[in-house]
């Protein structure tokens, strides 16, 4: 009973996490330009390292008004924070500026500059039209990182 129960617990272990729904290009792109969207993450990148694969349910959420930021961090820090217990890549800004240009297929080059996340100098994000995205966020005291993911629409609140 016990080896059925460690099967059953490896198998649930191993299943892929549930795909957001695949959304078509003018949706992808509808989201961005009404600034109503989150990056979900799926691989990190950090400075000099290698690739890996994330499992858990990191996001990156934009709205018109505001932007959180809940995402692993693997890297080097220059400057311990002070008062924080907090690891990762997790802010709230809500004074930002926001530039978003359209590149070569269609894709959005978002630039985004928090006035009041105090470690963040800035943060790249472009995105595909068939719904990934590659996001970067530029630290005043940690290497930078690189994210991959995909975009979906925020989730309706309950």
């Amino acid at each position: 009973m016990k080896k059925l129960l460690v099967i059953a617990l490896l198998i649930a272990a191993c299943t892929p996490k549930a795909q957001p729904p695949q959304l078509t290009e003018t949706e992808v792109l509808q989201l961005v330009d009404d600034r109503n969207y989150q990056f979900n993450l799926e691989f990190v990148r950090p400075l000099g390292g290698r690739q890996r694969l994330i499992t858990g349910n990191y996001t990156f959420r934009v709205k018109k008004d505001r932007i959180d930021s809940d995402l692993p961090y693997i890297g080097r820090s220059f400057q311990a924070p002070i008062g924080s217990s907090e690891n990762g890549m997790k802010f709230t800004s809500k004074d930002f500026d926001y530039n978003s240009s359209t590149g070569k297929d269609n894709r959005r080059e978002i630039n985004i500059q928090p006035k009041d996340a105090n470690d963040i100098r800035d943060i790249q994000l472009i995105i595909f039209s068939n719904g990934t995205a590659d996001l970067r966020i530029n630290s005043i005291n940690r290497q930078t990182i690189s994210y991959t993911g995909n975009i979906t629409a925020l989730p309706q609140p309950q």
